[in-house]
């Protein structure tokens, strides 16, 4: 395979792997980059060290001097001659004179004694005299030969000297015998006891020639510099003219290296510091010897360079080569076999990927749906084996191989569970389906862990019940199976509220054992009919079985029926309700009641409190009894005698409510028509309780036990006590007599009207009326 023929797109794996091979190719590059890097700082390192050394060598050379110059000038300070010559004023005498040619004398010998120095002055002015080593003149003379500058004027000059006291070095330029030198004046002020007099100074005047005539130099081209804290030039040689890179203030820190321009070339510049007089000692040579320096290892990085671009790019052409050839092969193969084809411009590995991708997805689809096809037909299977219908061509054991079904013992049993209650999945009247779903997975998964490893269940839904065939593992036990359906309804109650009965059917054997046993299971879980929702029901328990006990006949005779009804009728809640129950207890005491007998029961009930319902909404006088059609649709469809109980007393409270309420209706109006039959007839001598119950067609004994029950009060005591009212009344006018009073509220015997007047008040209704 030729790479010509490929064609280089951005996302093809090509680019991806030339990207990478040349990001190796660059590794040796850059470490040759790194290397020559390193190199030429080592090579900087030791310019630098040497320089320093040379550096070091001039500083302490320089330092001696000065330190030998500065002694010198302690010297001439201290003596007598130096000293008195200070007092000394204009016009000289002869004295003056001898004693300048001794001064002279003296500072040649310590001339003499130091070879850096060039020439000593000392200037008195107090007599404007300066003393040489020569001869003696006056300041004038002094300025024209130690001026620091040209343009310097004497009063500048001046200055300088007008100073109190000083001890500095200043860079000048020195003029004798015709010729002008750079030179270096150190000045030492003579200390007078008293500082306002005028005093002397001694100049050393030093060339920079004998200054840095000792510094070795390492090239002709090097260049060597002294800076003085003020920034001025002391000393130099190599400098045509100062450079930029001379400034005391660039000169940061004790020592360094620097690169700099100096004029047309590039210079590596290196400096220390006095620790004496804190001059900066300058050595600067042309960068071309780094370059000289560097040459050679120059060469030989360009040789790896190159060597290494040349040698990579064939590596990295056979090994794009040899790489490519496979891939495209099984990108050939996967267009033609799968399908997919290969676009051109797409990224070789992002088409296996999804190649692969779509392969697995296919597979993973594939299997799911044969997942959910084992399941469904294996709940199919199992479904047919409760129901004892297998296909007959098929051997039975080749069955349950197919579904994976391992039985442990010939010894079965059925578990049938039905939801009464959806607890926390409950949604309301209509569950949606994969909530339900999700309730039936977690009740098999608890029933498979509680069934336990010992045993085994095969547990499938059936007509929206959850049947478990339960293949015991070692000897049968139906205590067992009790235990089994307690745990079950026990966790799922207390986890989430879900209510369960569960029918248990007896042991059978073998497989063809399983059909009859889920015919138990639903007859036994028919009788929740009688035991109610939420129990656990075996089959050996039913009356209809075998091993039940005697049954007892069915209870609810005629008088007990019409009792109920009285009760009903009369709305006394609390003795029909009793009757109900009593009635319920009997029949379900001893759980002998048969279905039938259950269901007759409950169409009786239910038959009777209707028909009472209905004859007291037909006699009702006021107004007609209005029955909740909801309470009635409950009581008719009640699954269970619980159940119908539970609604029987709805009702059953809602009638005898009705009842009470209509009966009290009816004595308050009663009563308040006879209250106000009496306050309109007290006045009639012959109203009594016989004359008012023939005005309400009613007894006298009915009537006035009815009064006292609805008012509180016998209905005499209120007869009196209306009349009696009004006596009072009659009374406090004092217009008329005792006698008239009696006969205007209805008593006809003065005698009778005192004696009941004194009954309810205490007093004859002479003295009530003797006191108002």
């Amino acid at each position: 395979m030729n790479l010509a023929r490929i064609r280089f797109h951005k996302r093809s794996v090509i680019v991806t792997w030339l990207v990478s091979y040349v990001s190796v190719l660059l590794i040796p590059i850059m470490i040759s980059g790194i290397l020559y890097a390193a190199t030429w700082h080592v090579v900087e390192s030791e310019m630098n060290r040497a320089n320093t050394s040379a550096l070091q060598q001039m500083e302490q050379a320089i330092d001696n001097s000065l330190r030998g110059i500065e002694r010198i000038s302690l010297e001439i300070a201290l003596s007598k001659l130096v000293t008195g010559f200070i007092h000394t004023a204009k016009p000289l005498t002869d004295n003056d004179y001898y004693d300048l040619v001794s001064i002279s004398s003296d500072l040649r010998l310590y001339q003499t004694a130091n070879d850096f120095i060039e020439q000593i002055y000392i200037y008195y002015r107090n007599s404007d005299t300066v003393i040489s080593t020569r001869d003696h003149t006056n300041s004038r003379i002094l300025y024209e030969k130690t001026r620091e500058q040209e343009t310097m004027s004497y009063e500048e000059w001046a200055k300088f000297f007008a100073k109190p006291y000083m001890q500095e070095y200043t860079p000048i330029t020195f003029r004798e015998d015709g010729q002008a030198l750079k030179a270096v004046m150190y000045a030492k002020s003579v200390i007078l006891a008293n500082p306002d007099q005028p005093g002397a100074v001694i100049l050393f005047v030093i060339k920079d020639s004998k200054l840095l005539a000792n510094i070795p130099s390492t090239s002709t081209k090097t260049s060597i510099a002294v800076l003085d804290k003020e920034n001025r030039l002391v000393a130099s040689t190599g400098f045509e003219a100062r450079s930029a890179f001379l400034d005391y203030g660039k000169l940061t820190g004790k020592n360094g290296m620097f690169m700099s321009d100096d004029g047309d070339q590039r210079v590596a510049v290196s400096y220390i510091t006095s620790d004496s007089n804190g001059w900066k000692y300058i050595y600067a040579i042309p960068a071309e010897l780094f370059d000289d320096k560097m040459a050679y290892m120059k060469k030989l990085i360009y040789a790896s360079v190159i060597l290494s671009l040349l040698m990579g790019g064939v590596v990295t052409y056979l090994f794009l080569r040899k790489n490519y050839i496979p891939i495209n092969v099984l990108i050939r193969s996967f267009s033609m076999k799968s399908g997919v084809s290969f676009h051109e411009g797409s990224n070789e590995y992002g088409y296996l990927q999804d190649a692969l991708n779509n392969t697995f997805a296919e597979k993973e689809q594939v299997d799911r749906r044969l997942h959910q096809h084992r399941d469904a037909i294996r709940s199919h299977f199992l479904q047919g084996l409760l129901k004892g219908r297998l296909e007959q061509n098929v051997p039975i054991h080749e069955s349950l191989a197919a579904h994976d079904i391992r039985l442990a013992s010939p010894h079965f049993a059925v578990l049938l569970f039905y939801v009464e209650h959806y607890g926390k999945f409950d949604l309301g009247e209509h569950a949606p389906p994969e909530k339900v779903r999700m309730l039936h997975f977690l009740i098999m998964n608890v029933a498979e862990e509680v069934i336990g490893d010992a045993n085994q269940a095969f547990i499938t839904e059936i007509d929206n019940m959850l049947a478990c065939i339960v293949n015991f593992g070692s000897d049968p036990d139906a205590d067992e199976l009790k235990r089994i359906a307690e745990q079950v309804k026990t966790f799922l109650l207390d986890h989430f509220h879900v209510h369960l009965t569960v029918a248990i059917s007896e042991i059978h054997q073998e497989l063809y054992g399983i059909p009859p046993a889920y015919q138990m299971t639903l007859a036994a879980l028919e009788y929740r009919l009688v035991m109610g929702s939420g129990e656990i029901i075996r089959y050996q328990d039913l009356p209809s079985s075998e091993t039940a006990g005697p049954s007892r006949s069915y209870y609810y005779p005629l008088t007990v029926e019409h009792q109920l009804i009285n009760l009903v009728k009369a709305g006394d809640f609390e003795k029909s309700n009793a009757i109900i129950n009593e009635i319920i207890e009997i029949n379900i005491s001893d759980a002998s009641l048969s279905v039938p007998l259950a269901k007759c029961l409950m169409f009786d009930l239910t038959s009777t409190l209707l028909k009472t319902m209905d004859e007291i909404g037909t006699s009702s006088h006021h107004r007609a009894f209005v029955v909740n059609t909801d309470q009635i649709d409950r009581l008719i469809t009640s699954s269970t005698i619980k159940e119908m109980k539970g609604q029987i007393r709805e009702v059953l409270a809602e009638v005898c409510q009705f009842i009470q309420e209509g009966r009290e209706q009816d004595y308050n109006t009663l009563s308040q028509q006879v209250i106000d039959y009496v306050k309109g007839h007290y006045a009639d001598v012959n109203l009594n309780i016989s004359m008012v119950g023939e005005k309400f067609e009613l007894t006298p004994s009915y009537l006035s036990k009815q009064f006292k029950a609805q008012t509180g009060e016998a209905l005499l005591d209120f007869i009196s006590r209306t009349r009696l009212e009004e006596a009072k009344r009659l009374l406090s006018l004092q217009q008329l007599s005792v006698s008239d009073i009696a006969k205007q509220v209805g008593y006809s015997d003065i005698n009778t009207f005192n004696r009941i007047f004194k009954k309810f008040e205490g007093i004859t209704p002479g003295k009530y009326k003797d006191i108002q």
